[in-house]
């Protein structure tokens, strides 16, 4: 018989057999650290390919090999691709109805609240303050904030009732509660929604999302929490310039941030400058309602 034809030739089944063990090879010794199976699979199957087919494939997909070695006409990866997955990290969202939806208008953190608050007390004449966010408005002072304001309005209004009639003695009404947040959470959220359909329906207005709007009147009436500390001080003239100095500098804060996004209405320049005024008198209106529902005391009985 042919020593080919049975197989045993260089071409045959078993060609691995007499071709991987070479005399002298250091893998088939004993003293190498290997185990009798390592052995006889680079022996038997024409050295380790079928055993490290798995890592082989994987380090030519990366274009090394195992000694940590680029393989010479291996596909590279692309360091740009890897850098865009890096660096991409897009916001959580979800279905409209679902909590996860709306974590994305809470991603602030104290800096940023804290630059924002800033930004409306120090610099509220720049107009500027939607280019300041980022694009990344936030509903987290808008909510809070009008909460604050609400408690500080009760509370206030109570503590200042009571230094000015102390024989009466301590007199709380809960109605001041529902009454505040029903005026400040309706003009915060519903009258600037009111505003921004006007805007975007009525005036083409296209840079000015509701979030945006919601966020810059939330911030807006940050102004009326001191309002509602010092106002509780006896003097009634002092209550009143203190409440029209903070009032005019909330409004001046409004109208400047409005007046840059009216300015890209199609209804021309009348449009922009008759819907800043009425702005800045509903946001003063707002203050004096402020003032003459929870802070107009009577001397007296």
């Amino acid at each position: 018989m042919d020593v080919e034809d049975a197989g045993f030739g260089p071409e045959g089944a078993f060609a691995g057999m007499s071709a991987s063990a070479p005399a002298g090879d250091p893998r088939v010794s004993r003293n190498d650290g290997k185990s009798d199976v390592e052995v006889a699979s680079s022996s038997v199957f024409g050295g380790s390919a079928s055993v490290n087919a798995g890592t082989s494939r994987t380090e030519a997909a990366l274009g090394t090999s195992s000694a940590g070695e680029e393989s010479p006409g291996a596909p590279r990866p692309s360091n740009n691709a890897v850098g865009v997955d890096a660096q991409a990290t897009p916001k959580r969202r979800g279905w409209i109805f679902s909590l996860s939806y709306y974590q994305q208008f809470f991603d602030v953190d104290t800096e940023d609240v804290k630059k924002r608050i800033a930004n409306v007390f120090t610099a509220p004449h720049r107009g500027d303050f939607l280019d300041a966010v980022d694009g990344n408005p936030d509903l987290y002072v808008p909510f809070w904030g009008c909460a604050t304001l609400v408690f500080f309005t009760a509370i206030g209004s109570a503590w200042g009732k009571y230094s000015i009639h102390k024989s009466k003695g301590w007199d709380f009404d809960a109605r001041t509660v529902s009454l505040s947040a029903v005026l400040v959470y309706g003009y915060v959220f519903i009258f600037s929604l009111i505003c921004h359909l006007t805007l975007t329906c009525y005036a083409g207005v296209e840079n000015l999302r509701i979030i945006d709007v919601w966020c810059l009147y939330g911030y807006s009436i940050l102004v009326f929490v001191p309002v509602c500390i010092l106002a509780t001080v006896p003097v009634e003239l002092f209550r009143w310039i203190f409440t029209g100095a903070c009032a005019a500098l909330s409004t001046l804060f409004l109208m400047s941030n409005i007046r840059k996004r009216v300015s890209a209405s199609t209804k021309g320049k009348a449009f922009g400058i008759s819907f800043v005024s009425f702005i800045g008198a509903a946001h003063f209106a707002f203050a004096l309602l402020l003032k003459l529902f929870f802070f107009q005391y009577y001397y007296g009985e």
